[in-house]
């Protein structure tokens, strides 16, 4: 989910302290500079990116251990049965926190069109 926002409105740190105040339930962790990982549990994420221009939230596993597990899964099994068993299982919870915390990123910074 892309939200655009004008340019160098907010800053990495106001952003933060916002999405943590308003979803207390949820940790949090910085990666980069500009980039958050918001964790829901163990399989359930949202990755925040913070450019000038726009904020990028995706949904994911939260940590570089699910990720491999399941890149390890897909060499191991083939493409097509993790790929159905993601969107059976994980897809659906990452994408409703997804779409969580970019609802209330657009209410509080995104572009009044």
């Amino acid at each position: 989910m892309r939200i655009k926002i004008p340019e160098n409105q907010i800053t990495f740190e106001q952003l933060k302290a916002d999405v943590e105040n308003q979803f207390p339930q949820y940790a949090f962790h910085v990666k980069t500079k500009n980039f958050l990982v918001a964790r829901k549990n163990g399989s359930t994420g949202a990755n925040i990116l913070l450019r000038k221009s726009k904020v990028v939230i995706n949904g994911g596993f939260p940590t570089m251990g699910g990720t491999l597990l399941f890149m390890l899964c897909i060499f191991l099994l083939g493409f097509l049965i993790p790929l159905i068993v993601y969107f059976i299982v994980f897809h659906k919870n990452q994408k409703q926190l997804e779409t969580e915390i970019g609802t209330f990123i657009q209410q509080k910074y995104g572009l009044k069109i």
